[in-house]
């Protein structure tokens, strides 16, 4: 009850879709992060035997960064093939979580409905993260004229850049050969 209640008064007057989660202002097709998380959680509230949400860190700002596994709870867990999917993390680009999140509603509503989802969900762990980069998405939802694009570390002193320069473009972070 308190969660609902810190929710109700934090998203109070913001734009809703048709299924009641927030979204972003003037882009109502598009969950804004607070939509999403509550999409994420009810997702596996409703289809508990596919669908579990795990924090798997937090944001430099001390945000969850959540995670979604979908996939049957069978007996073969070591011999399913695994896939990563990844968005949200440029702050300003809005579609990619939403298409993230309708995949997913798409894969736990249509198990046992459609042979081939049947199929992957059978023999794939499908990880979902929603948000790589969640405080940037919040500068850029709440600031949309920056046009936000990387997170909020401040970086090193050391950088050469002004110390008013914040963030970081994370997807340029990757290592050589990454795995």
């Amino acid at each position: 009850v308190q969660l609902q209640t810190v929710t109700a008064t934090r998203t109070r007057g913001k734009p809703r879709n048709s299924s009641g989660y927030t979204t972003i202002p003037r882009f109502s097709c598009f969950r804004d992060l607070q939509g999403m998380t509550d999409s994420m959680f009810d997702l596996a509230k409703k289809f508990p035997e596919l669908v579990i949400v795990d924090s798997i860190g937090s944001s430099y700002l001390g945000k969850d960064i959540h995670a979604m596994k979908i996939t049957t709870q069978s007996s073969n867990k070591n011999d399913k093939g695994k896939v990563l999917i990844t968005s949200g993390v440029h702050a300003r680009e809005y579609a990619p979580p939403e298409l993230v999140m309708r995949y997913a509603t798409k894969l736990a509503e249509s198990y046992d409905i459609d042979a081939e989802i049947n199929w992957i969900l059978e023999h794939t762990e499908i990880h979902l993260v929603f948000y790589v980069n969640p405080d940037g998405r919040d500068v850029a939802e709440k600031n949309p004229e920056l046009y936000w694009r990387k997170n909020v570390n401040p970086g090193s002193k050391q950088d050469g850049c002004s110390k008013n320069s914040r963030g970081v473009d994370i997807n340029r972070n990757f290592d050589f050969m990454w795995s």
